[in-house]
């Protein structure tokens, strides 16, 4: 590759990393963190983390979470608390 090209590479992968930072999942319900799974799916070859809750009015409610989220919440603790 010459520079052009090398440079044209290097300006996409910065836009898609971009485009990637600005994409968030919506935030679950406040409640407290009952379970916590992660599904991979070998057709997209991609994983996608969910942490489910027990509202204040006892519903549990499953919902898709970004991976940081899904790393600093652990069983039993307060969400959307336990993300900061």
């Amino acid at each position: 590759m010459n520079r052009r090209a090398h440079a044209a590479a290097a300006v996409m992968a910065a836009g898609a990393v971009a485009l990637l930072i600005g994409c968030s999942l919506p935030d679950g319900p406040a409640g407290v963190v009952v379970a916590r799974d992660y599904r991979w799916s070998p057709a997209t070859k991609s994983g996608h983390f969910y942490l489910t809750v027990r509202t204040a009015k006892g519903e549990r409610t499953e919902f898709e979470a970004h991976v940081h989220d899904y790393n600093r919440c652990t069983k039993g603790e307060g969400y959307p608390a336990c993300k900061q």
